[in-house]
């Protein structure tokens, strides 16, 4: 008796294709990440100043408007130096809304006169909302 051996006919090849959509996820976790990773070296935008300790202080690193009150009397709003005649001029032109905040940023050997004085330039520019920074205790 003859046995019949079946020969397998040759499939024809596939190409090979690269597959897009791994890709595009792992980009896409790539960009979240490095955008909420970017978002924790976001810092506040004022001078180190020796602050006063408060036990219900709260963490302003957020906001980006800063005015800051050195040891010396010199006032800074950011960075910039500036005077306390020229803070209303400058804040001005920063045009700042209703939901803006100011944050004072004062050294607390600062007097209390000037920390006001800083503040009533600032509401005379249209600031409405202030915070006062402190250190936690």
């Amino acid at each position: 008796m003859r046995k019949r051996v079946k020969i397998a006919r040759r499939k024809p090849v596939e190409e090979a294709e690269i597959v897009v959509i791994p890709m595009i996820d792992v980009m896409m976790f790539l960009l979240f990440f490095f955008m909420v990773s970017s978002l924790a070296m976001v810092t506040q935008a004022g001078l180190p100043v020796n602050l006063p300790k408060a036990s219900t202080s709260n963490d302003h690193s957020s906001q980006n408007i800063t005015i800051t009150l050195m040891r010396d009397n010199s006032i800074h709003l950011n960075t910039k130096l500036v005077t306390l005649t020229t803070l209303r001029h400058e804040l001005e032109n920063l045009h700042l809304t209703d939901k803006d905040m100011v944050i004072i940023n004062g050294d607390k050997m600062v007097t209390h006169g000037l920390v006001v004085s800083a503040m009533d330039e600032a509401r005379k520019a249209g600031v409405t909302r202030f915070a006062i920074a402190t250190e936690k205790d």
